[in-house]
């Protein structure tokens, strides 16, 4: 389990995995800003949040945002709303919601917090198409 603040998340770390070394633990449902229901489902496998190796002295993997990055990359995984919106649309629904994920729980880093969302804009295209059906 990941502690941030007060909050404990369900997340462990697979040892001698190197792609996606981490594991939600426990299934886990968010509210979405639309107000819909999104599930994680116990088992799913990521990276942490994406930094760049050269970086993770000063950021690691696994931090107070970690709860936006997995719902992120689940998302990206899943195709969220990739058959009801355009792909811009749908893309820019799910970055913007790890951006508020990330306010949310580490409240105090808006301005870091902003400048990760507008990298993984940036680049995170790139990603997003590889995983299109």
């Amino acid at each position: 389990m990941f502690c941030s603040h007060s909050e404990v998340f369900p997340i462990g770390y697979i040892i001698g995995a190197k792609k996606k070394p981490y594991s939600i633990t426990d299934t886990i449902t968010y509210k979405l800003s639309d107000g819909k229901l999104y599930t994680i489902e116990k088992g799913f496998r990521m990276d942490g949040t994406s930094v760049p190796v050269l970086l993770r002295s000063f950021e690691p993997r696994i931090n107070s945002r970690i709860i936006g990055s997995a719902l992120h990359d689940h998302m990206y995984n899943d195709d969220y709303l990739r058959g009801e919106l355009t792909d811009y649309k749908a893309r820019k629904f799910i970055d913007k919601e790890m951006l508020l994920f990330w306010n949310k729980y580490n409240p105090t880093q808006k301005v870091k917090n902003k400048t990760m969302y507008l990298l993984v804009r940036s680049f995170g295209g790139l990603v997003f198409k590889r995983r299109k059906n």
